[in-house]
């Protein structure tokens, strides 16, 4: 892993979904790399967490707003005001909350795909700089369903794939915004999120039980939250990150389409790493030819 390059020391960071495993991980993980403020923002209280967050958060960053990411952008936005009024500022947002239930799949769409817009557009406006903002940084976290769907859970593949997507885009626009987006897909990691997941049809799907027969590894919480933070701390826009098992890995997300207005651009560069790739086999041939000459000297 590279050097650090994003210092969370001081900022003041922004997690929906901070008393879920992998988010509550993460909360630990901040507190003890000396952030500012941590806002959590979570459906319900959760009384046994808060205690353990207290427990090591000798500073007290940590304040809790009761946050339901189905209320709607306008609800979303009087939310995030009283952040702002209370920050000043929100240096990171880090979209963490989701579910993978599909019996409601209006639910389903409305908490991983419509929820996560809705917040990471409210935070982009307070963050862009060409409207008065200081930047920021905007971690999405996805899911490796973005990026090998499963066919037993399409509806939440699909949520996790546009949300894949939806940062791709936003990011280009970071010379201009100055926010940096990103996302992060955790394997299969042992959370209550794989609790009572049930296909769209209705169908039980027994991940906890099938977990405990092993039939597949899965990473602990900890082990993800560990990677999620290197990741905001190597501070990369526009990636995608995999964590799964305990690695953690960037993706190559590959465009098939050029549009219309950069298509000579594309392909100007292409001319140029073509010519690029050839003098490198021309300067290894040129090597090897000098080294066999020699070779043949000394015999």
């Amino acid at each position: 892993m590279e050097e650090v390059k994003l210092d969370l020391s001081g900022k003041n960071i922004v997690i929906i979904g901070g008393f879920g495993g992998i988010g509550f991980e993460t909360c630990k993980l901040l507190i003890q790399k000396g952030v500012a403020n941590l806002m959590i923002l979570h459906k319900t209280w959760n009384e046994s967490a808060s205690k353990e967050l207290r427990s090591i958060d000798a500073a007290g960053v940590c304040q809790y707003m009761e946050f339901d990411l189905t209320c709607g952008l306008e609800k979303t936005r009087q939310v995030f005001a009283q952040i702002m009024e209370k920050f000043g500022s929100i240096d990171v947002l880090i979209n963490g909350a989701g579910i993978c239930d599909e019996q409601d799949f209006s639910i389903i769409i409305a908490v991983n795909f419509t929820g996560t817009i809705n917040t990471t557009l409210v935070a982009y406006d307070l963050m862009d700089k060409s409207r008065g903002g200081k930047g920021g940084v905007v971690v999405n976290i996805s899911s490796v369903a973005a990026l090998t769907p499963f066919p037993v859970l399409p509806v939440y593949s699909a949520t996790k794939g546009g949300i894949l997507n939806f940062t791709r885009a936003l990011a280009h626009l970071e010379p201009k915004t100055g926010i940096t987006l990103y996302s992060i897909c955790p394997g299969i990691t042992d959370t209550k999120h794989w609790e009572q997941v049930r296909h769209f049809q209705g169908r039980e799907l027994c991940f906890k039980e099938k977990m405990r027969g092993r039939p597949f590894s899965t990473q602990t919480p900890m082990a993800c939250a560990a990677n999620v933070v290197k990741a905001i701390e190597a501070h990369k826009n526009g990636v995608t990150w995999m964590c799964d098992l305990g690695q953690l890995k960037l993706v190559e997300i590959k465009n098939f389409w050029t549009p219309p207005h950069h298509r000579q651009e594309h392909e100007q560069q292409e001319q140029q790493d073509e010519q690029q790739q050839n003098q490198e086999n021309e300067q290894n041939a040129s090597k090897k030819g000098s080294r066999k000459r020699k070779l043949q000297m000394s015999g």
